[in-house]
């Protein structure tokens, strides 16, 4: 919502009378986000990324990291054993 007074604010207004700014975001494979978050429009999120809980994602985040925070930012690497993790549960559950 834009709160500047330039535009009408609600999900009942018809978007004709909002400021609106869409685009879409982009997940990679195995991306987690936690609960309370909020991912900007545009952004996209590299493949492994994980964001912690009540976390403001506004730009592009890498691969195989964790993000945390208002505005998020990286704390660590992640590990990669989910992909081996992931290639055995394929194979068992076929």
């Amino acid at each position: 919502d834009d709160y500047s007074g330039n535009s009408l604010t609600n999900p009942t207004v018809p978007d004709k009378y909002k400021q609106l700014k869409k685009a879409p975001v982009h997940l990679g494979r195995h991306v987690l986000i936690g609960s309370g978050s909020v991912v900007l429009p545009g952004v996209s999120i590299g493949v492994g990324a994980a964001v912690g809980a009540l976390s403001l994602v506004s730009v592009p985040l890498d691969e195989w990291g964790i993000y945390f925070g208002s505005p998020a930012k990286k704390i660590q690497n992640r590990s990669k054993k989910i992909l081996e993790l992931d290639e055995l549960f394929k194979r068992n559950e076929r």
